[in-house]
């Protein structure tokens, strides 16, 4: 066990990858587009995660799957670019920003949150509430405010590829007043790595839920 153990811990340093040039991206990568049609890319338990050429994502909507590449990184935020140039945005594995999806969505800030922290998980978990403030422009909707708070709901193991790692589920409870609109947000963090390897994450009332597992980790910056 302490053997195994030791692979996990290692793994972040062996699979630290460099960003994916500015042409198109190499197989076996996908079009975002595909999360909306049926099963189109290998359940994260399939992929051969070490044979990936670049630090990846795989995105899930339910009925479809897509994996992302890392593309740059930004002050702290990384893109994630599929091979139609829509764009995933996270920061520390929390969905800030999407590009080319139906319903596109911008987090502009976290306020509220305890100090030291940029984003929710897990430094918020059990310290009150906080607030997202977002913008949906496909809506023409900006400067929303969403009320939030995170609680840890338990312990699952994420296996991804050939690895399984032990994480700390928690749950984010929003609730969109102006919008009459409530959702959660779920996260699995390991400790160890202080990393999400899967999340549930809201895009819009309108799409539901996106499913981001890591497969390849990055850098954080």
């Amino acid at each position: 066990m302490s053997h195994i153990r030791s692979i996990l811990l290692l793994l972040p340093a062996l699979l630290l990858a460099a960003c994916t040039d500015k042409g198109e991206l190499p197989a076996p990568f996908d079009t975002l587009d595909a999360v909306f049609f049926p099963q189109s890319a290998p359940s994260a338990d399939e992929i051969d995660v070490d044979k990936l050429p670049v630090a990846a994502i795989l995105v899930e909507f339910g009925r479809g799957s897509a994996r992302v590449a890392l593309a740059d990184t930004r002050d702290g935020t990384l893109i994630w670019r599929a091979r139609d140039r829509a764009e995933i945005h996270t920061r520390n594995g929390i969905l800030v920003r999407t590009v080319g999806l139906p319903d596109d969505v911008r987090v502009i800030r976290f306020d509220g949150l305890p100090a030291g922290a940029r984003t929710p998980v897990p430094a918020a978990a059990g310290a009150g509430t906080y607030v997202r403030i977002f913008d949906m422009p496909d809506r023409r909707l900006y400067g929303a405010r969403a009320d939030c708070s995170l609680a840890e709901v338990g312990q699952e193991p994420v296996k991804v590829g050939k690895y399984e790692f032990g994480t700390v589920v928690y749950d984010e409870s929003c609730t969109v007043e102006a919008l009459g609109w409530q959702y959660t947000n779920r996260y699995w963090y390991e400790p160890d790595s202080k990393r999400i390897w899967r999340s549930t994450q809201r895009l819009s009332r309108e799409l539901g839920d996106m499913e981001i597992t890591l497969l390849r980790p990055a850098r954080i910056p």
